[in-house]
């Protein structure tokens, strides 16, 4: 069987520097997004869907993944 090359993998299975950093801005909204919620629903003194806690710990995830791809995307940017 044939070897695959290398440039075929990375862009298979790893994404460029530009698709690492749309998939960073994307996480790091949607925790900002998250956040918002959590202290909107604290300041109401309501549950918005989840509760506080819930949305806040949502968010530190997402803004964990929006951290992980932008090291994604630093290095694949490294290798171009």
């Amino acid at each position: 069987m044939a070897e695959i090359p290398k440039d075929v993998k990375r862009r298979l299975f790893q994404g460029g520097a530009k698709q690492q950093i749309w998939l960073m801005a994307s996480f790091v909204f949607t925790c900002w997004a998250c956040l918002i919620v959590g202290i909107v629903g604290d300041a109401m003194d309501k549950t918005l869907g989840l509760e506080t806690t819930t949305w806040l710990i949502i968010s530190i995830g997402f803004l964990l993944a929006g951290v992980w791809h932008w090291f994604k995307a630093y290095h694949a940017a490294k290798e171009e």
